[in-house]
């Protein structure tokens, strides 16, 4: 199969050139075309999700610039952290790191690559600490082709982000009640007067999303988000239960991008490394003098890793454990047992804002939209739902033990 295509630099005849106009070693090439595919599976995953992971902590690394920096490196006598570079043209890149999984790379190119990107990190003056070792990566590459994972992340459970759909419901201001399970719904008639103060938060809250501070971000916000967005800054308190993805305000960015690729792969990467930067900005609220109280309480089905998945949820885990330390944070992990029948309708998030005569809100997440049920039954199930899920979770402590156990077990 060759890999000569329009992203590369080719003269007439299709041979490789490089940026300078001289001829590429033909040898890269032929190395690329000659590697073969092997039926034992993708255990070739975890390499990939290696370079990645340094290429995203680079910047992410272009293409472009991974081609002209490893020529470069290939006119030194000396290796370059170790390795003797060979040039890695930019579709060869891709190659590596996008190509089949089952397909086996060279590891002189594999090598090539990791040490490219760690030169574009370090001359970039970005922090090389958290980079996979060229040592930890030749393990991987070592370890064989295991069959491919039983379990993947889910790409059809989306995050709060998900873009309207054409057939979502109507989110007006007054949005319809969710019924509660093993609850008789709501009966009709006069709302009580704490089912009215919830309606007018939420149509005076979506007025003034109209100048909320994530207007420059509002082509990726979904209409159903922006009334969440717009109050999150003025929370005192703000109590969460994480199924399936760690809850946004405590992602590190790797793992934010991560999700969102999967979550949001019908959008455009533009829009979202847009949603990624929104994300990002979100956590400022947690770093202010005066931070709400965060209590999230996580499935521990969330942390669940693959050998693709591995490098991302060891920071990810790090962050938890720093995050965890914090006066105004508190994390808690919930067992799969106990959590696996007690919420159907997806994360649910209860809201309290510092202003003590506002209501409590409650924000429920699903795969295409979000509601915010006013009803007096339905607020007080869905909290009552959460202070059964945190009785059911580990102690504080002991959480945090298993996120240290996690950690070790990467």
């Amino acid at each position: 199969m060759a890999i000569v295509s329009c992203d590369m630099t080719c003269d007439g005849t299709g041979e490789i050139m490089s940026l300078d106009g001289g001829r590429s070693d033909m040898v890269t090439k032929e190395r690329v075309e000659g590697m073969p595919d092997d039926g034992r599976g993708s255990g070739y995953q975890s390499v990939i999700a290696a370079l990645e992971y340094n290429r995203f902590l680079a910047g992410p690394a272009p293409y472009m610039k991974i081609d002209k920096v490893s020529f470069e490196l290939t006119t030194s006598s000396t290796p370059i952290r170790g390795v003797q570079v060979v040039h890695i043209p930019k579709s060869t890149a891709h190659e590596l790191m996008h190509g089949k999984p089952s397909r086996i790379r060279r590891w002189d190119l594999v090598a090539s690559l990791w040490a490219t990107i760690f030169e574009i990190a370090e001359r970039d003056g970005r922090d090389t600490t958290e980079m996979i070792s060229l040592e930890e990566l030749h393990m991987h590459h070592q370890a064989g082709w295991p069959p491919r994972p039983d379990r993947t992340p889910t790409a059809g459970i989306t995050h709060a982000f998900k873009e309207a759909q054409h057939d979502k419901p109507d989110m007006s201001t007054t949005v319809p009640a969710v019924r509660s399970p093993h609850r008789e719904p709501s009966r009709s008639g006069p709302t009580s007067r704490l089912e009215t103060a919830r309606i007018q938060l939420l149509a005076e809250t979506r007025e003034r999303g109209k100048q909320a501070w994530w207007q420059p971000y509002r082509t990726v916000v979904p209409e159903y988000f922006e009334i969440y967005l717009t109050l999150e800054p003025e929370l005192s308190v703000i109590k969460t239960y994480a199924p399936n993805r760690i809850p946004g305000l405590l992602q590190t960015e790797y793992y934010a991008h991560t999700m969102i690729s999967l979550d949001l792969a019908d959008i455009s990467p533009q829009h979202q490394a847009r949603v990624v930067e929104l994300r990002m900005r979100r956590q400022e609220i947690l770093r202010r003098p005066d931070p709400p109280q965060l209590w999230a309480v996580i499935d521990e089905r969330a942390l669940r890793t693959t050998k693709s998945t591995a490098f991302m949820m060891r920071s990810q885990l790090k962050h938890l454990i720093k995050l965890a330390r914090l006066q105004h944070v508190t994390i808690q992990l919930v067992p799969e047992r106990s959590a696996e029948h007690a919420v159907t309708e997806g994360p649910i998030t209860i809201i309290q804002l510092t202003e003590t005569h506002k209501p409590n809100l409650i924000y429920l997440e699903h795969a295409a939209y979000g509601l915010y049920p006013h009803m007096s039954k339905d607020v007080d199930y869905f909290v009552h739902t959460f202070g059964n899920l945190a009785i059911k979770a580990w102690p504080i402590e002991q959480s945090i033990e298993r996120l240290r156990s996690m950690l070790g077990e990467l």
